[in-house]
């Protein structure tokens, strides 16, 4: 494992020790967004007792709102934990303001397009240049839109990475108020008179969010919304449906009420890759009880028979690659 990089500025936040887990936290300064003061945090995590892995690298994406905390607590629990003891190399990307990721000087203007854009690629770059291996994505709600979002804009391919994990993630259902006549235009407005949305106010999150984002979601799923990176003219969707070529798993909560089970089993159903599996997190299929939004990966029963099923298919991954 290299202990710097020769891609562009990282530097070394600190480095702790719980008991026998290690997280050492960089600071990545990819340079590739208009603004030049954007640091991305990059966790990398290790048992002592292990030594160096040599496992599949995964790099863990978490949704709007939260943090890195949602993979692994400040008792060093976790989806994260698990994974990495089952001999897997575990990463976690903190977006921009969120977590030990400093905000940025246009925070306030920062849009999903621009972390599929810059923040994506650099990361994906980093881990696979530190561990010498493509990358699995592992992403939850926004994170793996996030990570849908690269995949269909080219940014995450064969060539760069291995495969994709998507939890709760979908684009094509819409809130019914933002088809209202101006009801998107009047709440963008309001979100840029606020600069940002307060995620403990709100009562859904540790985080803030920034306007940019925000506006940009309204944007998308209001009457006329595509989901597309503006920038480039590129409509997603048709991208999506066709094969990127990265094997796909989706777990979809049978009790979700942000983010829908049938639209995020509709939105893996159009992806065009050959290879994807799909899982209904619910009584119906065997499991102890129906899933949420959050619980589908933070909650005991999660840790007993969600984590599991994303450990084998992992591993499975790993198997049919030859790695």
């Amino acid at each position: 494992m290299k202990s710097s990089s020769e891609l562009f500025p990282v530097s070394l936040l600190r480095a702790d020790v719980l008991g026998d887990l290690t997280e050492d936290v960089y600071l990545v300064k990819h340079n590739r967004d208009p603004d030049r003061s954007v640091q991305i945090a990059v966790s990398h995590l290790g048992l002592r007792s292990r030594g160096k892995s040599g496992g599949q690298p995964l790099i863990l994406l978490h949704g709007s709102f939260t943090n890195r905390g949602f993979w692994l607590s400040d008792k060093g629990e976790g989806l994260a934990r698990y994974l990495l003891e089952q001999g897997f190399d575990v990463w976690l990307m903190e977006q921009r303001g969120h977590g030990q990721s400093p905000r940025n000087h246009d925070y306030v203007r920062n849009t999903l397009e621009r972390y599929v854009l810059s923040d994506i690629p650099a990361v994906n770059d980093f881990v696979r240049e530190q561990s010498g291996r493509k990358p699995v994505w592992i992403g939850h709600s926004l994170g793996g839109v996030i990570i849908s979002s690269s995949v269909a804009a080219g940014r995450l391919t064969t060539g760069n990475s291995m495969a994709m994990v998507l939890l709760g993630t979908q684009v094509i259902r819409r809130p019914w108020y933002l088809w209202l006549p101006l009801t998107s235009l009047v709440l963008r407005l309001l979100v840029k008179r606020k600069a940002e949305l307060d995620g403990r106010k709100l009562g859904i999150g540790p985080e803030n969010e920034p306007a940019g984002l925000v506006s940009e979601y309204l944007a998308r799923h209001s009457l006329f919304g595509r989901w597309q990176i503006r920038s480039e003219k590129l409509k997603l969707l048709p991208a999506w449906k066709q094969d990127a070529g990265l094997p796909l798993l989706a777990l979809a909560a049978a009790a979700d009420k942000s983010d829908p089970a049938n639209a995020c089993l509709q939105f893996a159903a159009l992806y065009g890759g050959a290879h994807k599996d799909t899982v209904l997190l619910g009584t119906a299929e065997g499991f102890s009880r129906d899933y949420g939004h959050v619980d589908m990966v933070v909650s005991k029963e999660a840790a007993a028979e969600v984590w599991p099923r994303i450990g084998r298919w992992l591993s499975q991954l790993g198997q049919r690659s030859g790695a």
